[in-house]
């Protein structure tokens, strides 16, 4: 009798687990977007879209709890839906800008038309601790994202910069040095390589 009640004692903590990660997931996913960049040409002028013209408001809605293929942009009392595949990142109130690749969002960490840099909150359990992953990807100025590797690196860039392999090799022993940020000429050092 006794490890039936443990039992459900032990689901019961389960069930309530589970729901606090679905209410949190539910409530960080509500995050305010002041506007959406159509392409990366917008991206790179800073030419947001569906903004809040004239004090009316717009709300922008992902649909990141449950994925689906468009957003919804209601302005003056009509709604619009916009093809995810027709965006490439709308930026939060924060300032905080995010690209879309299918139903994912990729945090943009740069502006340059060669190179943009991005990262992406990996999934973790509870045990693995509070502190965020994250997963780093790029993308050359064709705009197909790839894992930030310098194996992807070299050969993203090998034919316009054939000097290129050797510099990552010579300074960067792992992947993860991709991303050191060069406060001298206040940008990352593998762009600051393919000026």
């Amino acid at each position: 009798m006794e490890y039936c009640s443990s039992i459900i004692k032990h689901r019961e903590k389960t069930i309530c687990l589970v729901l606090f990660m679905c209410i949190s997931t539910a409530l960080s996913a509500q995050k305010k977007i002041t506007g959406i960049y159509r392409n990366m040409n917008d991206y790179l002028n800073k030419q947001l879209s569906y903004t809040a013209d004239n004090g009316q408001t717009t709300k922008i809605k992902l649909y990141t709890l449950a994925p689906k293929s468009y957003v919804t942009v209601s302005a003056a009392g009509t709604a619009t839906h916009i093809y995810k595949k027709d965006i490439f990142a709308y930026q939060l109130t924060s300032g905080e800008i995010y690209r879309i690749e299918g139903n994912h969002s990729y945090q943009i960490l740069n502006n340059n038309p060669k190179l943009l840099l991005y990262k992406r909150k990996k999934p973790t359990s509870p045990k693995e601790g509070p502190a965020d992953q994250f997963k780093y990807y790029f993308s050359a100025s064709n705009g197909a994202m790839q894992a930030l590797t310098t194996w992807n690196i070299k050969q993203a860039f090998a034919d316009t910069h054939a000097s290129l392999p050797d510099q990552v090799d010579a300074l960067f022993k792992r992947d993860a040095e991709l991303l050191h940020y060069d406060s001298f000429h206040r940008m990352y050092k593998l762009e600051w390589l393919l000026q």
